[in-house]
């Protein structure tokens, strides 16, 4: 069936957002008197979320135990003040990324579904010049979030899709797991932060993407 949509996941895929995630994670780690980590293990932390990823932070843990609710809620207004102010120091888009979306633009309709909270969003991709997208979801946008189906179907619904017209673009097992669910076609992109084995296509670069789509 042909594509009439492309669905991008944000950090990983279109944008190396680690340094300031990294930055502001230890600014919290650090202010609460806790270990702080480095890039890649931070790295290797994102994907689900900033709750999970303070979660984590917290913790040490890539699964993490229950955590205090008050530790976690002083963390949280932590994080979320000093990335707020530092969003886009060192984040930066991957090669080819405005590229691609200028080219996919005017030939199929653009969502981006990140589980990155929503207000952080639309600020990095005015600063990175990505706004190409006829809809955004962030993780707090619905009741779910990836790896639920739930926001690609909703994106579907609004968009008036099947699921079989869309692509999913992402580097996660949670883009994986949630483009299976939803009964949608997934795109690999190696260069992000997400090391499971997935079975889908891969690619290197998203300068491909123009050649496959």
């Amino acid at each position: 069936m042909k594509k009439k949509a492309v669905f991008f996941d944000l950090d990983g895929t279109l944008i190396d957002s680690a340094p300031d995630l990294t930055a502001s994670l230890n600014h919290t780690l650090h202010s609460l008197g806790m270990p702080t980590y480095d890039l890649d293990t931070i790295r290797s932390w994102i994907g689900g979320g900033a709750t999970l990823l303070l979660q984590r932070g917290l913790t040490g843990q890539m699964e993490p135990p229950p955590i205090d609710p008050k530790l976690f809620e002083k963390a949280k207004r932590i994080f979320f003040e000093h990335y707020e102010a530092n969003l886009c120091n060192y984040t930066r888009a991957y090669p080819h990324a405005k590229e691609v979306l200028a080219y996919l633009r005017p030939r199929y309709r653009l969502a981006l579904v990140t589980n990155k909270p929503y207000a952080f969003v639309l600020p990095i991709l005015k600063e990175l010049r990505l706004e190409f997208f006829d809809l955004i979801i962030g993780g707090d946008s619905l009741e779910a979030k990836k790896p639920s189906p739930k926001p690609l179907l909703y994106v579907c619904e609004k968009l008036k899709l099947l699921p079989k017209e869309a692509v999913m673009i992402g580097d996660s097992i949670n883009d994986y797991l949630a483009a299976k669910e939803a009964g949608m076609d997934m795109i690999w992109v190696e260069h992000g932060y997400d090391s499971s084995k997935m079975e889908a296509q891969k690619i290197s670069s998203l300068a491909t993407l123009k050649e496959i789509l």
